[in-house]
């Protein structure tokens, strides 16, 4: 793996992990026997002050370790058309004050942030299955907004103005920015998923909401989930050619992802694919995607979702 790629790995079952010395020892371990670099460390937004010090112990060590922390924090509800990003953003102001408060060996390096649009549970305003020519623009098809095209047009812009802020919060306090994204962005149901964006100003400009959000993140990470690492290594690869003719200051690097959960799916996960269920297996195909995607100067490596799965995956 060439030196300037990454391998990360998505930790959700933090608090776990922040009260117990052993977990902590068996992720650092675990860390480093898969070749990890980056830690993305789920951080809930009310959680920098009464976990303090438990964060400064976990860190002080990964960072001793050689481990690089990203706090890590996500939800549906984040989007405007449900409670909105005031928490999403309080988050990341805590995450600042906290960093200024500690040591620099027990601060996070930056922020991940695992926003997703796609309709589940009460959520309907994306429009699940259908491709954005075929969102119907009769007023009264809409929930949330008065048209379906208009219900995802304005969920878009949701999604990238609540990235944007949180790009320009730790931007100006020199923490590096990453986010979560589909794969399907540039295919999805065989087409783009356009919007309108800044939604006023000179500079509006309608085009794939992946082009828009490659401007405001340092590591844009596809959430290329697929076994076959051709099939993998397919579903990263309009995003990293679109990063590879950005300007070289502003380009993010983009990183592919594997999925080891159960219960994700045949074929998506390692963990429910039969004769692919091993670490030994997933890292030999994590290698091939390093090797595949290396062609490209804005490939920045691959991330494992995620650590509770691959604690329980056989060797």
């Amino acid at each position: 793996m060439a030196s300037t790629h990454t391998r990360s790995m998505w930790i959700w079952n933090s608090v776990a992990i922040l009260a117990s010395s052993a977990e902590t020892d068996h992720l650092l371990t675990g860390a480093h026997d898969a070749a990890v670099t980056e830690l993305y460390l789920y951080t809930a937004p009310d959680c920098y002050i009464p976990q303090k010090s438990q964060l400064q112990t976990f860190i002080s060590r990964a960072t001793t370790s050689g481990l690089h922390v990203w706090a890590l924090d996500g939800d549906r509800a984040y989007f405007a058309d449900a409670a909105g990003p005031s928490t999403f953003h309080r988050g990341i102001e805590s995450l600042i004050a906290y960093n200024a408060a500690v040591a620099p060996h027990e601060r996070f390096v930056g922020f991940q942030a695992d926003n997703e649009p796609q309709d589940h549970g009460d959520y309907r305003t994306f429009h699940n299955d259908i491709s954005d020519s075929d969102l119907s623009h009769a007023p009264g098809s809409g929930v949330w907004q008065p048209t379906q095209a208009q219900d995802r047009e304005m969920l878009l812009r949701s999604w990238l103005t609540m990235h944007e802020e949180a790009s320009q919060l730790l931007h100006g306090h020199s923490l590096r920015f990453g986010a979560a994204m589909p794969w399907w962005t540039e295919a999805y149901e065989g087409e783009e998923l356009g919007v309108s964006f800044p939604p006023e100003g000179a500079g509006r400009r309608r085009q794939s909401v992946m082009k828009h959000m490659m401007g405001l993140v340092d590591e844009y990470v596809v959430m290329s989930y697929y076994t076959d690492p051709a099939e993998a290594v397919r579903r990263v690869e309009a995003q990293v050619a679109f990063a590879e003719v950005m300007a070289g200051v502003g380009r993010p690097r983009v990183c592919a992802a594997v999925e080891v959960t159960p219960g994700v799916g045949r074929r998506v996960s390692y963990g429910d694919t039969e004769g692919k269920d091993s670490r030994a297996v997933v890292l030999r195909d994590v290698g091939v995607i390093e090797r595949s995607l290396s062609r490209f100067a804005a490939f920045g490596g691959v991330a494992v979702h995620h650590w509770a799965a691959w604690r329980s995956t056989p060797d």
